[in-house]
């Protein structure tokens, strides 16, 4: 027979589940209230003259944590509104520093004062960046690796550079590990090692000419 619920127990119940609510939702609820105190500007009425001044100073939060919080809010306003209702428990929040490379892919920005912005990516690119970030809710490490050469391909010099990068860092490694290994003849390893260091200078010499 399966015993009664404890009233008490149960509001405790939902007591937890509103601690996990706030828990999930507090990146987004954070960013909220600091594009609030922007957009109606509170920072200057509480003695503040700027938004980031404010945050460091009351809320200790650092000014390259409130660019990301605001900048990753003004983006779910924008490209995924639906997300700001989520709950947190019954729908998951994707990690504020997946949403902040999603605003910085879709919104980029000057490298240098003076300069004009680079062009956002194509829109489909973007689409599948949006799937990844709110739907599949893919971490920031994740979006990365499957995004970054999408969104700044190698050239290929570039790409033939890193290739004799990699295969000098082997030649290396391939004397580090002889060095270690006992029962090889001496002569064997003496013939492999200068032949790393003959193919360690024909890579030095490609890479002179890149």
């Amino acid at each position: 027979m399966t015993a009664m619920p404890n009233p008490e127990d149960e509001s405790f119940r939902m007591k937890v589940v509103a601690c996990a609510r706030v828990f999930k939702r507090s990146w987004i609820d954070m960013a909220s209230s600091l594009v609030t105190v922007r957009n109606r500007g509170l920072y200057r009425h509480w003695g503040h003259e700027t938004l980031e001044g404010y945050a460091l100073e009351e809320l200790n939060i650092k000014r390259a944590t409130c660019e990301k919080l605001t900048g990753s809010y003004s983006a779910l306003e924008q490209h995924a509104p639906q997300v700001l209702s989520w709950d947190g428990v019954a729908q998951t929040v994707p990690e504020m520093d997946a949403v902040d490379y999603f605003a910085r892919v879709v919104d980029p920005k000057p490298k240098r004062a003076g300069e004009p912005a680079p062009p956002p990516p194509p829109a489909d690119v973007i689409e599948q960046l949006k799937q990844a970030t709110f739907e599949d809710q893919a971490n920031p490490a994740a979006l990365k690796r499957r995004f970054s050469l999408v969104l700044t391909p190698k050239d290929e010099t570039e790409e033939k550079l890193e290739m004799l990068r990699k295969l000098k860092a082997s030649t290396t490694r391939i004397e580090t590990l002889l060095s270690g290994v006992e029962g090889l003849a001496e002569s064997r390893v003496d013939e492999v090692t200068r032949c790393m260091e003959a193919l360690r200078q024909d890579i030095e010499k490609l890479e002179e000419h890149r």
